[in-house]
């Protein structure tokens, strides 16, 4: 995989989901079955009126990091923001202009962390549906996934964008497998990864949007 540069996901399948998780899925796809540290990538061109086509870029993390946050997620994120906060502006005599006239023009709309773990698939076991009816009801406990005898190793992807939308996809021993009931509305994704994802995400278009007026600075 061809790491931190655009991969354009157009024809990939959206689920019913739209543009996000045709991102999502073809970040699952690229990272295949090897074993792997949870992954971020940011996703592009998925919110209305796109500048391109939807697509998706690793984000560059130093592998370290994770272990540095004791492979806790809610530290993991915490790190990862402040130092995109804290990133400085580059100097107005180095920027280069920012649109790649052999790229597609992109626009960051979302971020996504991949990571490797347990799932339950909710439409073709009877366990499964059951605990998609306790989430649903709100009899959901921390933990019954990893107990549950419909378990399997898995691959999976949340996703979030600008908007405040929240995505999950799986993939199954290599097939992807359709949204979890938390992208079909019938609840919503939360906790911890959403909410880091945000934050990073929230961090990262503050420093695009502080690099493009300095570079429309440097240009103007």
């Amino acid at each position: 995989m061809d790491r931190e540069r655009f991969q354009d996901t157009s024809a990939c399948p959206d689920h019913g989901q739209g543009p996000m998780a045709k991102a999502v899925h073809g970040l699952l796809a690229a990272m295949g079955g090897q074993r792997f540290q949870p992954t971020l990538a940011t996703v592009y061109n998925t919110l209305a009126d796109p500048p391109g086509p939807p697509g998706y870029s690793l984000f560059p993390v130093a592998p370290a990091l994770w272990d540095v946050a004791g492979q806790e997620p809610q530290r993991y994120f915490t790190l990862l923001s402040r130092g995109v906060r804290a990133m400085p502006l580059p100097d107005i005599k180095d920027l280069t202009p920012l649109e790649d006239v052999e790229a597609p023009a992109t626009r960051l709309d979302g971020m996504t962390l991949v990571f490797q773990g347990v799932a339950v698939q909710t439409a073709t076991s009877p366990a499964g549906l059951a605990l998609a009816a306790n989430v649903r009801e709100g009899y959901y406990r921390r933990g019954d996934v990893a107990m549950s005898v419909a378990r399997e190793r898995s691959t999976m992807a949340i996703a979030v964008d600008r908007d405040g939308h929240s995505l999950v996809l799986s993939a199954v021993r290599g097939v992807i497998v359709p949204p979890v009931p938390a992208a079909l509305g019938e609840y919503r994704v939360g906790g911890t990864i959403v909410s880091g994802l945000s934050d990073v995400l929230d961090a990262f278009w503050s420093l695009l949007q502080r690099v493009e007026a300095l570079d429309g600075r440097r240009t103007g």
